[in-house]
């Protein structure tokens, strides 16, 4: 679960034009779902019934902190909770462990952006993706101006692992190239392989390869 995927997560669901339900994670609404919302949350969500029924009724819904629940608990379309992950906007901005106020914010597609009681995804060039409100779903928006909600913070989510970029590697073995989904993180190559992220020196030294990094050719050599 890295930065860069959470980003095309939040892309799709802003593409998909989610809507927004608050206490919702990424499941689509039915009317037992409703129901149950309606009994929990009568003050946030008993009021907007007739807007919820008139537009996000059997679609995709979630809330703020949702949005991004709804990315770590993703299983092939499905929503797999984790009870020990279910924390609200403020709970996971205070859990957080790197964090500043927004005129300091790093460009890294994938930073959470906080204000009391919201929350949203940076996703690069001063533009966030956020659930913003029942009558607004999920919708991209400016992280400064007029037009933003005035974002406080920003923070790595402790959930979230952050790499700079998500590529394909190019690897020579023995004068066989192949190209690999890795990334590179403080000097560091990393290949994905059964679904861990691993230092590819150390998997080449393992094998018992000599490993190098040709700079010219941006090239890990095993020979």
């Amino acid at each position: 679960m890295d930065n860069i995927k959470l980003v095309e997560h939040c892309k799709i669901a802003e593409k998909e034009k989610w809507g927004y339900v608050y206490g919702t994670f990424g499941t689509v609404l039915t009317e037992p779902l409703l129901q149950q919302k309606l009994k929990q949350y009568p003050s946030k969500v008993k009021i907007y019934e007739s807007f919820i029924r008139e537009n996000w009724m059997n679609k995709r819904i979630v809330d703020c902190v949702g949005l991004i629940k709804s990315f770590l608990w993703w299983n092939d379309g499905n929503i797999k909770y984790n009870l020990s992950e279910d924390k609200s906007a403020n709970g996971t901005y205070n859990l957080a462990k790197e964090k500043g106020p927004i005129p300091t914010i790093p460009e890294m597609p994938g930073i959470c952006v906080w204000k009391d009681g919201h929350i949203g995804v940076y996703i690069g060039n001063g533009k966030v993706i956020e659930a913003r409100g029942t009558k607004q779903g999920v919708i991209k928006s400016p992280l400064k101006g007029n037009s933003s909600v005035r974002w406080t913070h920003w923070f790595k989510h402790p959930y979230i692992h952050y790499i700079s970029s998500r590529e394909t590697i190019e690897v020579n073995i023995n004068g066989r190239k192949l190209n690999l989904e890795g990334y590179l993180e403080d000097g560091i190559n990393y290949i994905k392989l059964n679904g861990s992220d691993i230092p590819i020196r150390t998997i080449g030294e393992l094998l018992g390869f000599k490993v190098s990094w040709d700079d010219k050719d941006k090239l890990v050599v095993m020979e």
